[in-house]
């Protein structure tokens, strides 16, 4: 019989929703802790999901009196740090929304807690788990398109200006990059090296802090990746999972961000084709796939694609733009 894992849910806002959707349903999990500063809104998804839970506002009590197996933190970003140490030190795994922290220093402390305990750290990385990323990370990782030198992908839609994200400095790095960064890593198989980003807010815009910008980065194995994004328009909008283009010296593969299969077009042929899928994917998509692979590796023993020594790499990509948009120099991505 599989070990059923008693759960503490800490925030119970709109993102909980994804979550519960998938957890709500598992024979392998129990809600035994729904946390949230606010009562009531744990009180709605008690009762949404039909849950046997208990109640708690305050963290530290809940935690001391649960015990939970693992702690799913998805409240504000900059109380994630301090939730995943507490966590850790409470012998708990973690699962977390990103982002994994909002600092180096905080990134260097977590790996640290993380590194002299045998529990678990992952964080969501949903968007691996789209049939688009995963046909572009198969055209690639096969070797189907040869030796990959560019990658391209644009983001351009109308963000919500509500609430955190127009306290930002770099709302378009701070909040929205990391996908695409993530997912670029993902796909390639490599990490980036340097990076120069050039922010800005464009007239008009309604954010205080610059929601546009550009990077590009120079990828380890040698791969340019330029990352253009404008958050704050209403004309010819992109999905939220960017639009790509990755350029191999066999072919050039591209994926609209919409459809579940990427195209790609071969040296020598005028043909457009449909790109397949891995075999060895599950093609559980979205936040049940990412729940079900974070949980499969804890049961098997091993990494998930989303634990944070993995996911930092992202975090670095962003820590090292605002860097290079802050001195207008190119930079070490670290």
């Amino acid at each position: 019989m599989d070990k059923k894992y008693r759960i503490m849910l800490v925030g119970c806002g709109v993102i909980s929703i994804e979550w519960l959707d998938v957890l709500a349903t598992r024979t392998d999990c129990e809600i035994s802790a729904l946390v949230d500063v606010f009562p009531q809104a744990a009180q709605t998804r008690k009762e949404q999901y039909n849950l046997n839970s208990e109640i708690y506002t305050d963290f530290d009590t809940a935690l001391a009196e649960v015990k939970p197996d693992i702690v799913i933190i998805l409240v504000n970003a900059p109380m994630h740090c301090e939730l995943a140490l507490k966590s850790l030190a409470a012998g708990c795994h973690v699962f977390s929304e990103k982002p994994m922290c909002m600092s180096r220093e905080e990134g260097a402390m977590l790996l640290e807690a993380a590194s002299k305990t045998d529990r678990v750290f992952n964080i969501m990385q949903n968007r691996r788990y789209l049939p688009g990323i995963r046909g572009l990370r198969h055209a690639v990782q096969s070797g189907a398109l040869g030796k990959i030198w560019m990658v391209c992908c644009e983001i351009y839609v109308n963000a919500d200006l509500s609430g955190r994200r127009n306290e930002l400095a770099f709302p378009m790095l701070q909040d929205q990059a990391i996908h695409s960064f993530d997912s670029a890593r993902f796909i390639l198989g490599t990490d980036a090296k340097t990076v120069y980003c050039h922010s800005y807010n464009p007239e008009g815009s309604h954010y205080n802090g610059d929601g546009s910008g550009a990077c590009i980065f120079e990828m380890e194995d040698g791969t340019v990746l330029v990352y253009n994004a404008v958050m704050d328009t209403n004309v010819m909008k992109t999905a939220w999972h960017s639009q790509w283009r990755i350029i191999g010296t066999k072919g050039t593969a591209i994926w609209n961000g919409f459809d579940d299969a990427p195209e790609a077009q071969f040296v020598g042929s005028d043909e457009r084709v449909r790109l397949p899928m891995p075999e060895s994917w599950d093609g559980i998509p979205w936040f049940a796939g990412a729940i079900n692979e974070m949980l499969t590796a804890l049961k098997e023993g091993r990494e998930s694609e989303n634990v944070c020594t993995y996911n930092y790499g992202s975090v670095a990509m962003t820590f090292s733009a605002i860097e290079s948009a802050t001195t207008g120099l190119r930079v070490d991505v670290k």
